[in-house]
């Protein structure tokens, strides 16, 4: 058993953990989460063989002497340092004063890509937005536009596994001006796309995702070999054309890419076109839902579900309107469904079930 050391006298105490307070926890750490690969400083005061610089291993627990593996990820620096305090005190440390600080952030990062001063990654010391993220890179290069494309992957949670990928199309000026709306919140893992003022983007299952000047006509096939091609999870016949018309609204067209020579392939792209290009067995939602994107389809799914994995409607969406654009050998099929019946009026048959490649779009009400 180590030995107890003897208490320090309160006054002491009291000054000394007001003065490392001070040192060590900035107002933005108390709400930062911890997470794997962050290097954490902890002081256990009066004890120097214990203060020192910590890595949060990749299962989220930091190795602490005396009293092995203690769980940091998920918990702010303020929570770990508790848990350390409780673990310390109950075999080892009279009223162990403990003060936990993270020294290197580097679990959580976004990418920034395109016209940016400084592109590269950038890591997140706390809640951020893109304006803020933007503001690390630099700014925008002279030669940027007026949209900038956040893409978000999701990732596996302890219910299941990832649900797909997120595109946003977001307004530069209205993110300039603090626009809640567009000037969002980033997550881990986000791509954040800035194009030239005349540009498309490519994502999703090509070899070299990012953003294209588009100085010429370039064909939907061309423009997914500038982006080094399908890779081998790609899914041709599943292609989407993000595009935003002139009155501001997104739309969302099928194209089919697959064969040797794709039916679709000398389809144009616009200046600030998204060519999206899915995994194998996905679909998608688009218009008023709060997360439009791509999903995989990994069970069977109904439109219920698909909207419901999509966030679900917006305050803006038209449910009575929605509709399920299918491509079939005979061509193109839109199937009209009223997501009213369904949720209100209980008709659960109306509920069909998604198919690879369906796109579910939720158009905005008139009112």
């Amino acid at each position: 058993m180590v030995p107890r050391p003897r208490l320090l006298r309160v006054g002491s105490l009291l000054v000394a953990t007001l003065a490392c307070l001070a040192f060590f926890a900035p107002a933005s750490a108390q709400e930062y989460t911890i997470g794997p690969r962050d290097i954490l400083k902890v002081v256990v005061w009066g004890h120097d063989d214990l203060s020192k610089d910590y890595p949060v291993d990749a299962d989220g627990f930091v190795p602490f002497p005396l009293v092995g593996r203690v769980k940091a990820g998920g918990l702010t620096t303020k929570e770990f340092a508790g848990e350390l305090r409780e673990v310390l005190e109950k075999d080892y440390l009279v009223n162990p004063q403990v003060l936990v600080s993270v020294k290197e952030y580097l679990s959580k990062k976004v990418y920034v890509l395109g016209e940016a001063e400084k592109r590269g990654l950038f890591y997140l010391t706390g809640p951020t937005s893109i304006l803020e993220v933007l503001s690390q890179a630099g700014g925008l290069s002279k030669t940027a536009g007026k949209q900038i494309v956040l893409m978000r992957n999701h990732r596996p949670t302890a219910s299941g596994p990832p649900s797909g990928s997120v595109i946003l199309r977001l307004d530069v000026d209205k993110i300039q001006a603090g626009d809640a709306a567009e000037n969002i919140r980033v997550e881990d893992e986000d791509m954040i796309l800035i194009p030239k003022g005349h540009a498309f983007f490519v994502l999703g299952e090509v070899k070299n995702a990012g953003t294209f000047p588009l100085d010429k006509q370039v064909s939907v096939l061309e423009g997914v070999t500038l982006a080094g091609g399908f890779n081998e999870r790609a899914a041709p016949a599943g292609v989407k054309i993000i595009r935003r018309t002139g009155d501001g609204r997104q739309e969302t067209l099928s194209l089919d890419l697959s064969g040797s020579v794709p039916r679709d392939g000398d389809f144009k792209i616009h200046d600030g076109d998204t060519v999206l290009v899915p995994k194998g067995n996905t679909f998608f939602v688009f218009g008023e839902v709060k997360k439009p994107g791509a999903y995989q389809l990994d069970k069977e799914t109904n439109i219920l579900e698909g909207i419901t994995i999509a966030g679900g409607f917006t305050d803006k969406a038209a449910p009575s309107r929605t509709r399920v654009i299918r491509n079939t050998v005979k061509g193109q099929q839109v199937i009209n469904i009223d997501m009213n019946d369904i949720i209100k009026r209980g008709q659960r048959d109306k509920a069909i079930a998604l198919q690879e490649n369906d796109v579910v779009v939720v158009p905005e009400s008139f009112f």
